[in-house]
């Protein structure tokens, strides 16, 4: 929306294009000619906007043949924060890390408005392409369906739509277009992007950091909203192994022990409840720490795009340890009334002085589950920190 350095008005869009390797001469001009279609698609699209795409250089080398693509959303972040652009792409010649598919073309990330984008799979190198007009085409698509990931667009499956998920590169070719129901969905989001941002109305450095958070989480909750659910936090026991492993082979080694039962069965349902919320808390907080996913701003003063950033992550990581949580609760509930006796039970919790019912069993999964996740942090911080902050920021592997 704004540089450092000048003040657009409030309808002014800006997405920065962050090129972060030196580039064969086709690439650069078919980089440039993808940009301004993409420029020119938006002016005429959108007119009530003035469309900025300012280009930053760089000539850093790969690190190697894979790019860790949390590394360069990273650098596509700093530079948005301190050029005040309003979504940044990261343009790089080196082919992405992927997890979820074989390759990845892009990584859009709504957590922080910043997309990854990368040639080393598209058409340059080919020799019927004179003109650079296959991959001009082929980085206007992309860029125009990461620019409707970051702001919410879902994918559909008609194959000359921006928003259809490419299968193969050559699907970009088709690509052309959004409909109207998702121009118009657009030109919402644009609105609210163009808007004056919260640190632009209010001299932050002199609002306390949590007068300033609340004042974001009251305004931008939609947009927290979206980045959660984008980052799918409900896949966490799925995409992070060594949490779940160590989680349910805590669970393992407890409900086989009967000390654990009649400790489990014995507790006041408040009290495990608590510590079912203390755990939950306590784990978010520890893997936040360990796996540094919190932006810190140093002394520059806070943003409202930082602040919904670390209050999406909060949640994200909050809902995926919760999800986690659940799972074992449900675990330990089915294993205790499928596989146990309530015979062999009431003389492993010989303290208790009434038969064993359903709430019985139910503080029992709670607090097994508790201690289950209190393990399971401490497997998640043995996971490398690329790949939390892939599961965390990363939306989806084009």
């Amino acid at each position: 929306m704004a540089s450092n350095l000048q003040s657009y008005p409030p309808n002014t869009i800006e997405l920065g294009w962050l090129i972060i390797n030196e580039l064969e001469s086709v690439e650069e001009i078919s980089i440039s000619q993808g940009r301004a279609q993409m420029l020119q698609y938006l002016q005429q699209h959108f007119p009530q906007f003035e469309w900025r795409m300012p280009v930053i250089k760089r000539t850093e080398q790969p690190h190697g043949t894979l790019e860790a693509p949390t590394d360069l959303l990273q650098k596509g972040e700093h530079e948005r924060e301190i050029r005040r652009w309003d979504y940044a792409f990261v343009v790089t010649r080196a082919d992405l890390k992927s997890y979820y598919k074989p390759y990845a073309l892009a990584i859009p990330s709504r957590a922080i408005n910043v997309a990854v984008l990368s040639t080393a799979r598209l058409a340059f190198h080919l020799d019927d392409d004179k003109n650079n007009t296959v991959m001009a085409q082929q980085i206007f698509a992309l860029g125009m369906h990461l620019l409707g990931d970051l702001n919410d667009l879902p994918h559909r499956d008609d194959p000359k739509g921006f928003m259809y998920p490419p299968r193969i590169i050559r699907d970009l070719d088709g690509m052309t277009s959004y409909s109207q129901k998702e121009q118009e969905q657009l030109a919402e989001a644009f609105a609210e992007v163009g808007d004056i941002r919260l640190e632009e109305q209010f001299q932050t450095g002199k609002t306390r950091p949590w007068l300033f958070y609340l004042k974001v989480l009251g305004r931008s909750r939609g947009d927290i909203a979206s980045a959660v659910i984008q980052a799918k936090p409900w896949e966490f026991p799925f995409r992070l192994s060594r949490l779940t492993a160590a989680a349910i082979s805590t669970l393992l080694v407890l409900i086989i022990t009967a000390e654990v039962w009649e400790l489990g069965m014995s507790q006041p349902p408040l009290l495990v409840t608590g510590l079912s919320l203390l755990a939950l808390t306590g784990t978010s907080l520890f893997i936040l720490k360990r796996q540094q996913l919190l932006l810190h701003r140093g002394k520059r003063p806070l943003t409202e795009q930082t602040v919904i950033t670390n209050l999406a992550i909060t949640t994200v990581v909050l809902l995926g340890m919760t999800t986690t949580y659940l799972m074992l609760f449900l675990l330990v509930l089915l294993l205790g009334k499928v596989f146990y006796n309530p015979v062999l039970l009431q003389g492993w919790a010989a303290s208790l002085e009434s038969h064993i019912y359903l709430r019985h069993y139910l503080v029992l999964s709670g607090f097994i589950a508790s201690l289950g996740i209190m393990i399971g942090s401490l497997g998640a911080s043995f996971e490398g920190q690329r790949y939390f902050r892939h599961v965390t920021y990363v939306d989806e592997e084009i």
